[in-house]
């Protein structure tokens, strides 16, 4: 890896932290925006932790790895040079190559969601519910920027990324509208929202990374559940917030991806 472009990883990385630097102070300066709901805020600023630097130093910390990983095994492989021919065609055939929009929108897709991530995991647990005034803006950024990758960017990622966010929509969605007709729990509303997000950025790590980070979550939200039922002593009527298990399942499976697929 030439300096220069241990430079360039290193200023994508930086922008990454900026970015959820920049989130995590929004949203420690404004619950009351966002939580919109006078009980619910009272919870919030009860807990120390919601309260305290905790989220905005969590988002950061997300931020850093997810970063670091990103670089080293989606965008640093494609600048080894590597090229393969095939004889009978006479083709040479080569990967592209990441150009600045392609490092710019992940950096940001990647720091926003990392900074919006620890502060949807505290609301979930503290007030069992994701924010919209969180989810919505998030999910409309995410979009812009994978927009913007697909049209000025030379990788393919932001395809995959697209699709897999928009398939994982309409699974969620049919599953919170099936738990309605049949009148089970299934999906809120909120999870619906959020896994747009979820799935985008899985989308980003690798072509399969989503299937991962599905399998991932639904072992989190089981053992999670599990616990549940365990510390209640009993099976029916347990429920659990699914956003942490959503969220902490993207981002392991993400980061496993890479050594896993």
């Amino acid at each position: 890896m030439s300096m220069d472009t241990g430079v360039l990883h290193g200023m994508t990385i930086g922008v990454t932290v900026l970015a959820a630097l920049a989130c995590g102070l929004i949203l420690t300066a404004t619950p009351q925006v966002w939580i919109n709901d006078s009980a619910h805020l009272q919870r919030w600023q009860g807990s120390r932790w919601a309260r305290g630097p905790g989220p905005m130093l969590g988002g950061l910390v997300i931020a850093a790895v997810a970063a670091l990983v990103f670089t080293l095994t989606v965008i640093a492989p494609l600048e080894t040079g590597w090229s393969a021919h095939a004889p009978l065609s006479g083709e040479t055939f080569a990967p592209d190559q990441p150009n600045s929009a392609d490092r710019i929108a992940s950096a940001l897709l990647l720091g926003v969601v990392s900074g919006a991530t620890p502060f949807l995991i505290t609301a979930d647990v503290i007030v069992r519910r994701l924010p919209d005034r969180i989810n919505i803006p998030l999910s409309l950024v995410a979009l812009a920027l994978i927009i913007t990758g697909s049209v000025f960017g030379n990788l393919t990622m932001w395809f995959s990324s697209f699709f897999s966010g928009l398939v994982a929509l309409a699974f969620f969605t049919a599953l919170h509208l099936l738990g309605r007709v049949l009148r089970a729990r299934t999906m809120g509303l909120g999870d619906v929202k959020l896994a747009f997000i979820v799935f985008a950025v899985a989308g980003l790590f690798d072509l399969w990374a989503p299937a991962l980070v599905l399998v991932v979550m639904m072992l989190i939200a089981g053992i999670w559940a599990l616990i549940g039922a365990v510390r209640a002593r009993r099976i029916r009527g347990v429920t659990i917030a699914f956003g942490p298990a959503m969220l902490s399942g993207m981002w392991l499976g993400c980061l496993f991806a890479p050594i896993l697929l």
